[in-house]
């Protein structure tokens, strides 16, 4: 059900924004950078639930 990908879609934004936030306090470089690269992946996983969400049919939706 599309729903459920724009749920996943939101979920996967969260943790990003999550992970951003932890990334702020860190100052270990390396740390920061795969903190960063996750949150950055979750962001691509986010965008192709939405995707898959209106190749589906349901018409584009704000959530979060």
């Amino acid at each position: 059900m599309s729903v459920d990908r724009l749920e996943k879609a939101a979920e996967y934004r969260r943790k990003a924004q999550e992970i951003r936030t932890i990334v702020e306090k860190i100052t270990i470089d390396e740390a920061r950078e795969q903190l960063l690269e996750t949150a950055e992946h979750l962001e691509q996983l986010a965008q192709e639930e939405e995707r898959k969400a209106h190749a589906d049919g349901s018409p584009p939706e704000a959530l979060g």
